[in-house]
């Protein structure tokens, strides 16, 4: 009998810790908004400038157009500590403006090392979470391999987990640059409650294909940033609503029905009948490569 009780208390436990695992659930003030104002900011700022005062202009240019988040490309403040007179100077922005900001950096650490970091400051200025990149672009293109030698991002601390971040008018996920290429990136943030995902860029283009399949699959909106072009704010399921054509500065400012959303997410069929147990294959190393040793 006892051994019965054992084997039931066992079941129980895997139960409850492999089923209905928790997302970040709407909370009751982020339903007040309905409607939710972003700007994305697409730079390719002169080296000699201090790059934190093109960010802070286009902060004070968001708050005017009562944007209630504005985001920046991929590494534009450049090696910094949080410590940094650039990050302090953002911060100050943020604060001033009441306004959430996310802005890309190499963030250093005191033993010399480094990550490629996107910061998000809260409407207080302060930083009130981070991303750190996970997938290196390393290659001499992002589709090829190996990766070229002495690579700043092969060389770089890793991030290892895709967290989501409660706002006050909802809750996002953020991807940068080449986390983007993998659709597990997209799936583990909304399934945590992701609802808009930002994903920031420092290359030559962003397709709007992947987002496209990206918002279709995974029930989200999103806000793309680069520093050369192809910035743009999406709704789901497939909507470019603005986007940048041209290797220029520019900004884009963009409205998302959060309301509409929610409605899909709520009756998505593909949340209720998702089958976890029968993709279990997908945390396993799978060397693919192998398959083609004999091409050239």
């Amino acid at each position: 009998m006892k051994n019965i009780q054992v084997i039931i208390i066992l079941y129980l436990f895997l139960f409850i810790n492999t089923n209905g695992q928790q997302a970040h659930k709407v909370n009751k003030n982020q339903y007040d908004w309905e409607i939710v104002r972003i700007a994305a900011v697409q730079l390719m700022q002169p080296k000699e400038e201090d790059p934190s005062d093109v960010v802070v202009s286009y902060i004070k240019r968001a708050a005017a157009d009562k944007a209630q988040l504005v985001v920046f490309p991929e590494y534009h403040l450049g090696y910094v500590k949080t410590s940094d007179q650039r990050v302090d100077e953002v911060a100050r922005a943020a604060k001033e403006n009441h306004i959430y900001v996310i802005v890309g950096c190499f963030e250093c650490y005191d033993d010399g090392s480094y990550s490629n970091v996107a910061l998000l400051f809260g409407r207080d200025g302060s930083i009130i979470g981070r991303h750190k990149k996970v997938h290196p672009a390393v290659g001499v293109d992002p589709y090829y391999w190996p990766p070229k030698e002495g690579d700043v991002e092969w060389k770089m601390k890793l991030g290892d987990k895709f967290d989501v971040f409660e706002l006050d008018f909802g809750t996002i996920g953020i991807l940068t640059c080449f986390d983007g290429y993998f659709p597990e990136s997209y799936e583990l943030m909304s399934l945590k409650g992701a609802e808009i995902i930002i994903w920031i860029n420092g290359r030559p283009y962003i397709e709007d294909y992947l987002v496209k399949s990206a918002m279709f699959l995974n029930y989200v909106d999103m806000v793309c940033t680069n520093d050369c072009y192809g910035t743009m704010i999406a709704e789901y399921p497939n909507v470019i609503k603005k986007i940048s054509l041209v290797p220029k500065e520019d900004y884009l400012v963009e409205d998302l029905d959060l309301k509409q959303l929610r409605i899909f997410r709520k009756n998505s069929r593909f949340f209720h009948q998702r089958r976890p147990e029968v993709y279990k294959d997908l945390i396993k190393y799978w060397p693919v490569w192998e398959n083609y040793k004999y091409l050239d």
